[in-house]
């Protein structure tokens, strides 16, 4: 009497996980998208900016927090803006971008501070924008 008291619930447990285990027959369309890298801008994502000409307009409309300054009370003297690289040499603050077409660029990648201070070098407070333009 024992047993059978046991082995039911543990059947009737089974018989329930065993039921979400079907196929996935019809699931793919649901399936979420692939999400989205905040740090970097691809060439899929500049052709869906169709009204910018130039990386400055695509990058304000795809990642505006890019341009966000977070004041500092470190060095309050050295405020500044994010710096701007096309390939590995250095344009300039953000405004260079109006100088770029949006078709010139193959990828677009956010460095924050650190990251770019590591890879560029000190005087980067506010992070850089490094324009790829072939690979």
């Amino acid at each position: 009497m024992y047993a059978r008291s046991t082995i039911l619930p543990l059947a009737a447990l089974a018989a329930l996980s065993l039921g979400g285990c079907g196929g996935r027959t019809g699931q793919a369309a649901h399936e979420p998208a692939p999400a989205r890298s905040s740090d970097v801008v691809t060439l899929e994502e500049l052709g869906k900016v169709s009204t910018a000409s130039t990386l400055f307009e695509a990058l304000h409309a795809l990642r505006p927090a890019w341009f966000r300054r977070n004041p500092t009370t470190l060095r309050p003297e050295a405020e500044g803006d994010v710096v701007v690289y096309l390939d590995q040499s250095r344009l300039g603050g953000p405004e260079t971008l109006r100088t770029i077409q949006v078709n010139a660029a193959t990828v677009i990648r956010h460095y924050s501070a650190s990251e770019a201070e590591a890879r560029f070098g000190p005087g980067h407070l506010h992070g850089a924008i490094q324009v790829i333009t072939s690979r």
